[in-house]
């Protein structure tokens, strides 16, 4: 299970930051792994600016529920999306366009990731309405479905194995 930082290890690694401490150093007095103390110092402004107290602010409005999805932090990016979709663009390459046209960090670029999940969110309703057709052109999926894998008829249980089994003198019996 994982331990998540308390407000006595940020304190405790605001203090070894002021006394220009390693992060390896820290790591020993909170017992942690250096990788997590050098994480949360960079998650929170870095060792000049670095603060237990808005770490901990920031570290619970991170952990708080139900997250808004990637695709509503910006009021632009589901117009743009719901404009390239009929149009045949897929979400990698809506998402490679938001990057080209977005600086890093901006609300607006998001991953194909993220509009997929945000799409797929939608009512089905609403997807049949602004997605009418599928990328070539079709209304809907036709040609026979794939067959389905075959199912073990008669299965034999580890229980039910033979006595001699469990020597393993004999190749194969080692599986």
């Amino acid at each position: 299970m994982r331990r998540m930082l308390t407000l006595a290890d940020r304190e405790e690694i605001s203090r070894g930051l002021v006394e220009l401490l390693e992060y390896k150093d820290i790591a020993v007095r909170i017992g942690r792994d250096p990788s997590v103390v050098s994480r949360e110092v960079a998650r929170h402004g870095g060792r000049d600016a670095y603060w237990a107290v808005s770490a901990e602010a920031a570290a619970a409005v991170d952990r708080s529920r139900p997250k808004v999805m990637a695709g509503d932090r910006s009021a632009r990016t589901p117009t743009r999306v719901w404009s390239l979709l009929p149009l045949g663009w897929s979400p990698a390459s809506i998402a490679g366009r938001l990057a080209y046209d977005h600086r890093v960090g901006d609300p607006c670029r998001v991953s194909h990731e993220a509009i997929h999940q945000w799409v797929y969110a939608q009512p089905v309703a609403t997807l049949r309405r602004e997605l009418v057709t599928l990328r070539t052109g079709r209304t809907r999926r036709t040609g026979p479905r794939p067959t389905p894998a075959p199912r073990i008829r008669e299965p034999r249980y580890l229980d039910e194995r033979p006595d001699d089994v469990e020597g393993r003198a004999v190749r194969g019996h080692w599986e």
